[in-house]
């Protein structure tokens, strides 16, 4: 398994998502000539980089949650 922290798999993920919005605009444009290969590793760096994205949002959604916690939990002990 990877060990990236959220950030990097947040840019990870929005360069594999460039990536599949890049291709099929080039394709369009006849700069690249589509072939099978171009067009499902395009679909698939789209769909893995957006996959990262979401992990990578989670990781901090879940970061943020301990963080608070430990502060709530430091602040209930200085009180007693």
């Amino acid at each position: 398994m990877l060990q990236l922290s959220a950030k990097q798999y947040l840019v990870y993920g929005f360069l594999m998502v460039l990536f599949g919005f890049v291709m099929p605009y080039m394709f369009v444009l006849g700069i690249v000539k589509i072939n099978f290969f171009l067009a499902f590793l395009s679909y698939g760096a789209s769909l893995v980089g957006m996959l990262f994205g979401m992990i990578g949002v989670a990781m901090i959604g879940v970061q943020r949650i301990k963080k608070r916690k430990e502060e709530d939990y430091y602040e209930d002990r200085e009180g007693q």
